[in-house]
């Protein structure tokens, strides 16, 4: 059982990245891999090849990091979360210009925001002290 809130979080975005970047493939498969047309998931976030292979990536290693311990899933917590916070903020920038290669559109960057500052919020916030009982209180009980 996980106790730690960064390796919850991290093991939960882990695995919801993961299937969005899976389902992402299929939704996109009609489309280029880079470019501002994809795939509508939901009917409501975009995604092409691309962003659909950041979401594997970043899946992949959000779970095994929540899956590692404490210490992984806190650094990947505030390392990615602060990624896709400037991812975000970029997004907004690029959204409806030709530089859009992820097929950005507003609820996916809104979305990529939100993840990205609980995930860092849960990286700098949580799991600054482990309380562990000591060893001769849990022999006395």
């Amino acid at each position: 059982m996980i106790h730690s809130p960064n390796r919850l979080l991290s093991t939960i975005f882990g695995i919801v990245l993961l299937l969005v970047g899976l389902f992402g493939f299929f939704l996109a498969t009609p489309y280029p891999f880079a470019t501002a047309e994809g795939g509508v998931l939901i009917g409501l976030f975009a995604a092409n090849g691309f962003l659909s292979l950041i979401h594997v990536l970043l899946g992949a290693i959000l779970l095994l990091a929540g899956l590692g311990g404490v210490r992984p899933a806190k650094v990947f917590n505030i390392l990615f979360g602060l990624g896709l916070v400037v991812f975000a903020l970029v997004g907004f920038g690029i959204a409806h210009t030709g530089a859009n290669i992820f097929a950005l559109n507003t609820p996916t960057i809104l979305l990529h925001l939100v993840v990205g500052l609980a995930l860092l919020a849960a990286g700098l916030g949580a799991d600054k002290v482990i309380l562990r009982a000591p060893s001769a209180a849990v022999a006395k009980a």
